[in-house]
């Protein structure tokens, strides 16, 4: 057996197609006319010459959060704090302060790092700054 990764809309095509109670697999195998007492479908697959196949990523970025983050601006307030953990808060300067508002957020991604934020939490921080306004370039 073996796994693969698909996107969104190849997902919701085999879940169209599929009928209650039926595995991906039986789905596929329907679709593709692949009798069920055949091979599995990943022999099948590794046997086609290697033109027809398609590659995959070696990995995926999917990670899962461990802790739960908490990240918002309120009024000229960055907030950052995980339940149970630490919290922090940076006062946040005026929207076209773009020094001070850079030294905010080069403190506020490390503080979440140290705490073991993901790399989707991390993003959040930063996306909680241009969600109100407060944008960066390189």
């Amino acid at each position: 057996m073996r796994t693969i990764e698909v996107s969104d809309p190849v997902w919701a095509q085999i879940a169209k197609r599929g009928k209650f109670g039926e595995t991906e697999d039986d789905v596929l195998r329907r679709v593709f006319d692949i009798p069920k007492d055949s091979s599995s479908l990943g022999e099948i697959l590794s046997s086609l010459p290697k033109g027809t196949r398609r590659r995959t990523p070696s990995s995926s970025r999917r990670t899962i959060a461990r802790q739960r983050m908490s990240c918002n601006v309120d009024g000229n307030q960055l907030y950052v704090s995980f339940p149970g953990g630490p919290d922090r808060t940076w006062k946040l300067p005026h929207h076209s302060d773009k020094a001070i508002l850079r030294k905010v957020r080069d403190e506020a991604v490390p503080f979440a790092r140290e705490i073991g934020a993901t790399l989707g939490q991390v993003n959040a921080v930063k996306k909680a700054l241009t969600d109100n306004g407060y944008h960066l370039t390189k």
